[in-house]
């Protein structure tokens, strides 16, 4: 029956999280219990751990005695995010460069023209085309090897995903923009191979913050 219960809230979080970040809740709404319980044909218990969850994630917030609200976005939250995200994903790279073998130079070689090759296509879905943009930097780092910065950059990634789709519903399907991100991508590729470690790790940070500017002006039209 436990587990029954932890797959129940498993999948009720994964749901919640997901519609949090397409903007299908907005931020500060209020989530109801009773609404949700509705809509994802989930019990109370459940439900609640589920949303304690995206508490820690920053995705939700309790107000004493009125409920659990989804969390606010801002431009402060914004540039912080993306901030230190460039700097870890810099660090991240530095240290495969450093540790990366030749299997690690392979499978970014292959990312990277997973990547290419969907890019090129006339009609880009986004979520594929989010699926292998996310593989391509996942095998940048991949020779890191170091389980605490992957962890500290796996929440990085969930923090600035609410932030990110802004970005990727008006760019992934702009020709121009989305060819500039792509020679980015080959960029960091070679430059990775060729071991250049402060090319690459000024290109990483200068990449990662590429969108910043593009989602204030988003979050200025909310």
């Amino acid at each position: 029956m436990k587990n029954s219960r932890q797959n129940t809230a498993a999948q009720i979080l994964d749901s919640l999280k997901n519609d949090i970040i397409s903007g299908e809740f907005l931020p500060m709404q209020k989530l109801h219990i009773k609404t949700l319980k509705e809509k994802y044909n989930v019990g109370t218990s459940p439900l609640r751990e589920a949303l304690s969850q995206l508490m820690a994630k920053d995705l939700v917030v309790s107000k004493n005695q009125r409920g659990f609200y989804v969390s606010d976005i801002s431009i402060e939250d914004l540039t912080d995010i993306y901030q230190t995200r460039a700097k870890i994903e810099s660090l991240c790279i530095e240290m495969s460069i450093d540790k990366g073998d030749d299997y690690w130079e392979a499978n970014v070689i292959a990312a990277s023209h997973r990547l290419n090759k969907y890019s090129k296509q006339e009609a880009i879905d986004i979520d594929e085309w989010q699926s292998r943009h996310g593989e391509f930097h996942e095998a940048l780092v991949a020779g890191c090897m170091s389980p605490r910065l992957f962890q500290i950059r796996s929440s990085l990634i969930e923090k600035s995903k609410r932030y990110r789709s802004l970005w990727l519903r008006e760019n992934v399907s702009d020709a121009a923009t989305l060819s500039i991100n792509q020679n980015e991508h080959a960029a960091l590729m070679i430059l990775a191979l060729e071991r250049d470690k402060k090319a690459v790790s000024k290109l990483i940070e200068e990449h990662i913050m590429t969108p910043v500017e593009i989602i204030k002006k988003s979050l200025s039209q909310l």
